[in-house]
């Protein structure tokens, strides 16, 4: 990650925005939730980001959201445990060492942060996975 070109607040935003305002109907009988992060390839550095859930096959997304599909594909899934506040750790671990280490090559596709929705992501013992996608 670019530090300069990235928006500090715009993910916690975006979550934000999708708790408020996704309709509650609409979601789905688990508690997982995604982040999806797709790199813009005519802004380097910079990623489009993706707050939600899997919905049903067929579902029309309300004004102010979009539906985006996640193609098949491996994942190098990795754990970040502690405060989302100390995210940013998490990911420098997982990028910059265990991702390089592991032998592996990075294929297309959205990078993946999966949550669930009814843990505390401020406590230390919060859970989450961060999925970098893989050949």
């Amino acid at each position: 990650m670019i530090k300069d070109l990235y928006d500090p607040g715009a993910i916690p935003g975006a979550w934000k925005k999708f708790w408020s305002e996704f309709p509650k109907d609409a979601l789905p009988n688990n508690s997982v939730a995604y982040g999806v992060s797709v790199p813009i390839h005519t802004e380097p550095g910079k990623l489009h980001y993706i707050a939600g859930v899997e919905v049903k096959a067929g579902f029309v997304a309300p004004s102010g959201f979009e539906l985006i599909s996640i193609p098949s594909g491996n994942y190098l899934m990795l754990d970040h445990i502690g405060s989302i506040m100390e995210l940013a750790a998490s990911y420098a671990q997982a990028y910059g060492v265990t991702f390089p280490s592991a032998g592996l090559e990075m294929r297309e596709g959205p990078h993946l942060e999966i949550y669930d929705s009814t843990l505390d992501p401020m406590t230390d013992s919060y859970v989450m996975g961060i999925g970098i996608p893989v050949k």
